[in-house]
């Protein structure tokens, strides 16, 4: 009877739940689904009552939201608890403790490394672009959420994360004991190029909130030194924030749409430029790893036909994902719209194809490093801008 009782009060709290929080659609929803609903009811029932260990209320409930969203076999879209959203907050803020790497998950069962971060943990140890992460301190992480990953890679300041990672162009497995430490993100660096000194070399690795106003400064410089010509270079940046992709494409083209982003009801909201467009030859060096607000970037210039792509064809991610904060510090990342270039074109599982296609080679430095010499696509840059140049 006692169970019986504590069932019927859990019912009765979901129920409650259920009447304060659900709009008018929802609710049609519920009791279209009540059936549904009752075996969910069950299950709560169940577990609490007969399960051998005991198991709290907030426990299953967490447990509930995140095979919610699970449920929508979207990699992009998660619950995240209070400590992941924390860690993706202080990554789009600019700092995080961690070991230094992009990540993005390919496909339903691959999480890559898009690549490490200059100087950090994980290039440090070896760690290099194409690796895909196995196993986290022994934990198999094929099938998580990519964030889900990225948290347990993630952790304090002077711990250590053992990785085990499988190398596509050797196939073989290797295993990593990564330091983890405090890494600022290096969003963006400006130099001249080493062999031509009137053009500018403009690197973004991450559009966080810091990003645009660090190309302001990178391009108010390049004008000071009276350079001829950028080479922007976007390979292995697997996005970031909407709206600093938005201001950093603004300054390589004209006023007018920079993205037309359109959501599930079929609307479209019009991103239009925010800066002066800098009159300049241009190239763009983009691969595979250069992913979401990179292709909005990318597939801006490419439309307007400011610039010259040059690599190998980008990631192909046209979704734009929402980040919702909850109640108790939690959150839901939702993917909640598409964008589209300025001329209407869906990317999303496509990607942006290079006006010259240059595969480097296996013995090329990588461009991470900066090593120019070793470094076909950004050489065939320097040769396209110098061709535009008067």
């Amino acid at each position: 009877m006692a169970g019986r009782r504590r069932g019927l009060v859990i019912a009765a709290a979901l129920v409650i739940i259920v009447s304060v929080l659900t709009t008018a659609s929802l609710a049609v929803a519920v009791i279209g689904n009540y059936q549904h609903l009752g075996r969910l009811i069950n299950v709560v029932r169940l577990v609490t009552s007969e399960y051998l260990e005991p198991t709290s209320f907030s426990t299953l409930v967490d447990g509930a939201m995140k095979g919610m969203v699970a449920s929508l076999k979207d990699p992009y879209s998660t619950y995240l608890e209070p400590d992941e959203y924390k860690q993706l907050f202080d990554q789009i803020q600019g700092s995080f403790s961690g070991i230094g790497v992009y990540v993005s998950k390919k496909d339903q069962n691959k999480i890559v490394v898009v690549s490490p971060i200059k100087g950090g943990p994980a290039e440090r140890v070896g760690i290099k672009a194409g690796d895909v992460i196995v196993k986290v301190d022994g934990e198999e992480v094929a099938n998580m959420d990519v964030d889900l990953a990225v948290s347990k890679i993630k952790g304090p300041e002077g711990s250590n994360v053992n990785l085990t990672v499988f190398r596509e162009n050797t196939k073989n497995f290797l295993e990593f004991t990564v330091p983890r430490e405090k890494v600022n993100i290096p969003v963006v660096t400006a130099e001249l190029a080493k062999g031509d000194n009137r053009i500018g070399v403009l690197r973004i690795t991450q559009f966080n909130k810091t990003a645009a106003a660090e190309v302001d400064k990178a391009i108010r410089a390049f004008q000071d030194q009276h350079v001829k010509g950028i080479i922007l270079d976007l390979r292995d940046n697997p996005g970031g924030e909407l709206e600093s992709a938005v201001d950093i494409a603004s300054n390589f083209v004209p006023q007018g749409p920079v993205v037309k982003v359109v959501n599930r009801d079929g609307e479209t909201e019009v991103y239009q430029s925010t800066r002066n467009q800098v009159m300049l030859p241009l190239a763009v060096l983009i691969n595979g790893g250069s992913a979401s607000a990179s292709e909005i970037v990318a597939g801006a210039i490419k439309d307007y036909g400011t610039g010259t792509m040059i690599g190998s064809k980008s990631f192909g991610k046209g979704i734009v994902q929402s980040v919702i904060p909850l109640d108790g510090g939690a959150a839901v990342k939702l993917t909640t719209a598409k964008y589209l270039t300025p001329k209407g074109n869906d990317i999303h599982k496509i990607g942006i194809e290079p006006d010259f296609k240059v595969e480097p080679e296996k013995n090329e430095t990588p461009h991470v490093t900066g090593a120019e010499d070793n470094d076909s696509v950004f050489n065939k840059g320097v040769e396209v801008v110098r061709s535009l140049m008067r």
